[in-house]
């Protein structure tokens, strides 16, 4: 089994989507394909690899907003969708989809979706809001990344020989806990041919989502590494990630950024966009930036660099004031920490591609 930890990304047609991108947006049907890639991503043995998604899943269906009102779209012309065929059935459609605005006030940001009809898409829009929301809009219609997406028939994972010895253990984040070095939310692992979680018997997982933008780590209890090919579409050109903060003491954000391509802390829009907070000393940190090595042996293992923003400039602790913007944080399959300090208002983290 290949155990090299170099990443291999490629991405293909990319110039057939930005063309396609600049056809008029009332004509939804002459938007291109989104451009496919791969990224072959290694999985060491006896460790933790905190593993994002570089790629969304193939788009189910795209179009341009006629109106929005309330929590539903309204799409232009007539796409003849079956009523509900967004809408996850278990046993009968394994698929959850979520919408996301490719372009307008509100690209890059999703609502999963709740409803359908023939032309209508109802989200869910927690606290937002789809007021800015205008005709012409470009959408997508994306399933989320699920256990049995991400892992195709076991791929770079090891099944487990019984529900009390696993080989593979795949932990998801507590996306929407409170408060900092959270434990994990959910323990899962593959056995007897379908994903199993800890603490919920047999039931099938294989249909489990995780949120875009986000990370899980994959924890392997044996000593053999593996190898897992990823492959899907690549987001572009705008990327929304929320994130949160508490109005006493720090918080955690568990996020990465959906690209195939090393990103810089200069270049990733996180001060640009005012979602992390400079820091008034290096000794008084405001919001930090952890960041993990996925190419270091070992389990839950502490965070490799932390970064804050101080006098004009990104720097690192541990490093003195030298500038590091130009570092490049954010690896296509990594995920980071970011730690926001105690304010009184959430952030939202705008990263604009640059292919």
């Amino acid at each position: 089994m290949n155990t090299s930890r170099t990443k291999l990304c490629g991405v293909a047609a990319l110039g057939t989507l930005l063309l396609g991108l600049m056809f008029s947006a009332s004509s939804p049907a002459q938007v291109a394909s989104d451009p496919a890639g791969f990224c072959q991503l290694t999985l060491l043995g006896s460790s933790d690899t905190i593993l994002s998604l570089p790629f969304a899943r193939p788009k189910a269906a795209w179009g341009a907003v006629n109106s929005a009102s309330g929590s539903t779209v309204q799409a232009l012309g007539a796409p003849n969708w079956t009523v509900n065929q967004f809408v996850y059935a278990a046993g009968t459609q394994p698929n959850t989809y979520y919408l996301r605005f490719d372009s307008g006030a509100k690209a890059g940001f999703y609502y999963p979706i709740t409803a359908n009809a023939s032309s209508t898409l109802t989200v869910n829009l927690g606290t937002d809001s789809l007021a800015a929301v205008a005709q012409n809009d470009l959408f997508s219609v994306v399933p989320y990344w699920t256990l049995a997406t991400i892992f195709p028939g076991g791929s770079g994972v090891f099944a487990s020989p019984t529900p009390g010895d696993h080989y593979t253990e795949i932990l998801a984040p507590n996306y929407s806990g409170s408060g900092i070095n959270l434990s994990a939310s959910g323990t899962y692992y593959l056995q007897g041919g379908f994903w199993k979680e800890v603490g919920q018997g047999l039931a099938n997982m294989n249909d489990h989502t995780f949120p875009p933008y986000s990370y899980i780590i994959v924890r392997h209890n044996v000593a053999t590494s593996s190898v897992l090919t990823t492959m899907g579409a690549v987001v572009v050109p705008t990327a929304a990630l929320p994130l949160t903060a508490l109005t006493t003491g720090q918080q955690d954000n568990f996020v990465a950024l959906p690209r195939p391509f090393p990103i810089s802390l200069d270049d990733s829009g996180l001060i640009s966009s005012g979602a992390f907070a400079a820091s008034p000393t290096p000794g008084s940190r405001t919001d930090e930036l952890l960041t993990f090595d996925n190419t270091a042996t070992g389990q839950n293992k502490s965070a490799s660099a932390t970064y804050y923003y101080w006098n004009g400039g990104w720097r690192c602790v541990g490093s003195g004031q030298t500038i590091v913007g130009a570092n490049q944080v954010f690896l296509p399959g990594a995920g980071v920490v970011i730690r926001k300090g105690a304010n009184n208002n959430s952030s939202l983290w705008m990263n604009s591609a640059s292919y």
